[in-house]
C-alpha cells in the first residue's frame, strides 16, 4: 500500500533526519519511487543527501508551494538523485510556517500540495522530515502524511518529549484526522543500563506494540545481536557529512538490515507485519490508556 509518513519527535537531538534518510532509502532500495520531503527549517536531511547547495538557492523552493499566493506546482521543486528524489529545506521554511499560522486552511497545505498531487500518482511513499517542536509545520506534516514514526533517545527526556508529543500534537489531530503510529524506534543506542532500562519500561506501557521486532529487548540475549535499537554507529555521522545513506556509505554496516525491517513496516503499516493489524488501528487502544490516565 501506498504511504506518506512523518518523522517526527518534538525534541531535538534524536537522529530524527538520519532515520527520515536512510528510511526512504530502504524503501527505494525495496523497488519503491520514494520521495523525501525536508520540512526542517535547519535543512540537515537536504545537506545528508548531498543537497546542501539548495538551502539557500535562488528560483522555485518548498517557501513557494507553501503560500498562499500563486503557489508553485511541487514538481518544479523536486530534486532527482540516485535511489530517490528530494524536496529540498530551503532557508524560507520559517516565512512558510508564518505562512502556515495566519492561513484557515494552511495546516492542510502539505496534504493538498505534496502528497495528495504526488503519492500512487509518481511515488509509492512520501517520507517527511519534521521540524523538531511543535508548531503549524510539524502539524501540517502529520496531517499531510497521516503516518508517524518516532525516533526515541532511550533517555527520559526523549520519552517526555514523546508523552508531550502524544498528548499536545498526535492526541489533538486524531480527533480531527486519521494519524497512525506505525513505530517508536529507539535511536543512537549505545548500551548503557538506563538504555535497557527504558526499552524495558515502554514493553510494559501501551506503547510496546509499536517497538519493531529489532527493538525490543530480547535482543540484549539474543547471540550475535548487537543490541536492540539502531545502534551508535559513527558511520551514520560520516556518511551524512558526505551527502550519502548509510547503504550508499557502508552497505555492509550492520544496521542496514534494521532499516530494512523499519521499511518493511512502513510497507506493512503496522510493527506486526506478519499479523492481521495491517491499518493501525491499535493506535486506538493507547488513546484510550491515555485519556484514562
Amino acid at each position: 500500500m501506498s504511504r506518506a509518513v512523518s518523522v517526527s519527535l518534538q525534541k531535538g537531538g534524536v537522529g530524527k533526519t538520519t532515520v527520515a534518510i536512510n528510511l526512504a532509502d530502504a524503501l527505494a532500495d525495496r523497488d519503491n519511487d520514494v520521495l523525501l520531503v525536508d520540512l526542517d527549517q535547519q535543512g540537515n536531511a537536504t545537506e545528508g543527501v548531498g543537497l546542501k547547495q539548495e538551502y539557500e538557492a535562488d528560483g522555485p523552493h518548498i517557501g513557494h508551494v507553501l503560500t498562499e499566493d500563486d503557489p508553485v506546482d511541487v514538481g518544479a521543486v523536486i530534486h532527482e538523485r540516485d535511489g530517490f528524489d528530494v524536496v529540498p529545506a530551503h532557508v524560507d521554511l520559517d516565512g512558510a510556517e508564518d505562512r502556515i499560522r495566519n492561513s484557515t486552511f494552511g495546516v492542510l497545505w502539505v496534504r493538498r500540495r505534496i502528497v495528495e498531487p504526488l503519492l500512487d500518482e509518481r511515488y509509492d511513499y512520501v517520507v517527511i522530515d519534521s521540524p523538531p517542536s511543535l508548531g503549524p509545520l510539524s502539524d501540517a506534516a502529520l496531517i499531510g502524511s497521516g503516518n508517524v514514526i518516532v525516533p526515541l533517545l532511550m533517555s527520559e527526556p526523549s520519552v517526555s518529549g514523546f508523552e508531550r508529543m502524544w498528548e499536545q500534537q498526535i492526541l489533538p489531530i486524531r480527533q480531527e484526522v486519521d494519524l497512525d503510529l506505525l513505530a517508536i524506534v529507539p535511536n543512537d543506542l549505545s548500551g548503557n543500563n538506563e538504555e535497557k532500562r527504558i526499552i524495558r519500561d515502554l514493553e510494559s506501557s501501551p506503547f510496546a506494540e509499536y517497538l519493531p521486532g529489532f527493538a525490543r529487548s530480547e535482543e540484549f540475549e539474543t547471540e550475535d545481536s548487537p543490541g536492540p535499537g539502531l545502534r551508535r554507529r559513527i558511520a551514520f555521522r560520516r556518511s551524512w557529512r558526505d551527502g550519502k545513506t548509510l547503504r550508499e556509505y557502508e552497505p555492509e554496516n550492520d544496521m542496514v538490515d534494521r532499516l530494512d525491517e523499519l521499511a518493511r513496516v512502513v510497507e506493512a503499516g503496522t510493527v506486526d507485519v506478519d499479523g492481521d493489524d495491517a491499518d493501525g488501528d491499535h493506535a486506538d487502544d493507547a488513546d484510550e490508556v491515555v485519556a484514562n490516565a
